[in-house]
């Protein structure tokens, strides 16, 4: 019990971000071997410092959604293990019950006020305004989540998000805590699990916390080794309509630290129907220790015939990095800078932002976040005329916004 109860004087927080060239630096110390993948963690940082697979807290072995028995502990005593903790009575109880069928919810609001206000129109502030006039209330998420244990080694999970289906798949045991198999609706996994669905360099590639995909997942570990591998059908068309995208990571993990590398591959289809390669390469390391977590991905895309690689073939690029601090049990702060490069050879059309958050659970199942954003202007922007994707416009010119969000989870 005393391995427990050093689990339980931790502190334990959220995750932040350490950037590419120290998350190369710790897979080539850590020497894990790594191929093209993504890290199936739903709080990283938790993970890091308990040095415990999700499913240990998680009934989804990938993480995030329903927490199974030690994780609503976890969560109940504001993400801490409580002293008289016992690992062996929980994991005895909870093998006696069995649920059939657990039930989430999870309700976002926010109040979203730009800070470039223009008084002459009437524009509503939204996470992509600019220079709005009308600040607004937005339903951020109701997401309801059901999950059925069909039998002892098959799970079933559906989720619906404000009348769309999020999550519809089946999650087989093949080798208990270390293969699982996905079949359904599901996110793909890449990189480090985000639940902030603005971060630019997910949403610059389409990864973002509310996209969704339909294939097949591998998913589990080996030790200190995890590894998931996906096949999909993408977002691209092909001639032949047929599935065309897959996906891989690996990586590992020694004391407080995960690190590993994930790899994308996608067929996309050119103006002349000529179908070519996609490849998105992202390294990503998380560190978490004592109430401190610094978190960390860099990521790289290159397109066409994909038979070799060097520096001069990356046409896009993005990363974050950041820290994240938990003071008290109930209340964390942290701060992220991303950077997303959609096109290299165009100047100017990188967005940067600096984010600042501030969180605090006033609850057991409720917290409040407040965020600031600075979405810092490009030296080398155009003028607004010569700029053809008008999306781009708000993150180049560097426009603030604040946003209070409520956050609840039953």
């Amino acid at each position: 019990m005393k391995i427990y109860q050093e689990i339980a004087l931790r502190q334990l927080q959220k995750q932040t971000f350490i950037g590419k060239y120290i998350s190369v630096l710790l897979i080539a110390i850590f020497g894990y071997g790594y191929l093209c993948v993504n890290s199936a963690e739903a709080l990283p940082e938790f993970a890091a410092e308990l040095e415990k697979d999700c499913n240990f807290c998680h009934i989804d072995p990938a993480g995030g959604g329903p927490r199974n028995r030690i994780g609503e502990i976890f969560e109940e005593n504001y993400f801490e293990f409580p002293e008289d903790f016992d690992i062996d009575a929980v994991t005895e109880e909870t093998k006696k019950v069995i649920k059939q069928l657990t039930t989430s919810l999870d309700l976002q609001t926010a109040f979203i006020k730009d800070l470039h206000t223009d008084g002459s129109d009437d524009a509503v502030a939204s996470c992509t305004s600019c220079h709005t006039s009308v600040d607004r209330f937005l339903l951020m998420q109701a997401e309801v989540t059901f999950n059925a244990q069909a039998s002892e080694h098959v799970r079933l999970t559906l989720s619906n998000n404000l009348g769309n289906t999020l999550n519809a798949f089946a999650t087989v045991d093949a080798i208990p805590k270390h293969l699982y198999v996905k079949v359904g609706k599901f996110r793909l996994p890449f990189g480090i699990k985000q639940k902030d669905h603005n971060l630019l360099v997910r949403e610059g590639y389409d990864l973002g916390s509310n996209k969704r995909d339909v294939g097949l997942e591998l998913s589990g570990n080996a030790g200190r080794i995890f590894y998931n591998a996906a096949y999909f059908n993408g977002e691209n068309v092909t001639a032949k309509g047929v599935p065309k995208g897959g996906l891989g990571t690996i990586g590992g993990q020694l004391g407080p630290i995960r690190a590993g590398i994930s790899c994308k591959y996608e067929k996309t289809s050119d103006e002349k129907q000529q179908i070519e390669w996609e490849r998105l390469v992202g390294i990503f390391a998380t560190i978490s220790y004592s109430g401190l977590s610094l978190e960390g991905e860099f990521n790289f895309r290159n397109r066409g015939k994909v038979r070799s690689f060097s520096v001069d073939d990356v046409d896009s690029k993005g990363y974050y990095f950041g820290a994240k601090y938990r003071i008290l049990p109930q209340l964390t702060v942290a701060g992220r800078y991303g950077l997303f490069d959609p096109d290299r050879t165009v100047l100017g059309d990188a967005g940067r932002r600096i984010t600042i958050i501030a969180k605090y659970n006033f609850m057991e199942n409720g917290a409040i976040s407040l965020f600031y954003w600075a979405n810092l202007p490009n030296a080398d922007r155009p003028p607004d005329e010569e700029i053809n994707n008008k999306s781009m416009l708000r993150q180049l010119k560097g426009a603030n916004q604040v946003i209070l969000m409520s956050h609840f989870w039953f």
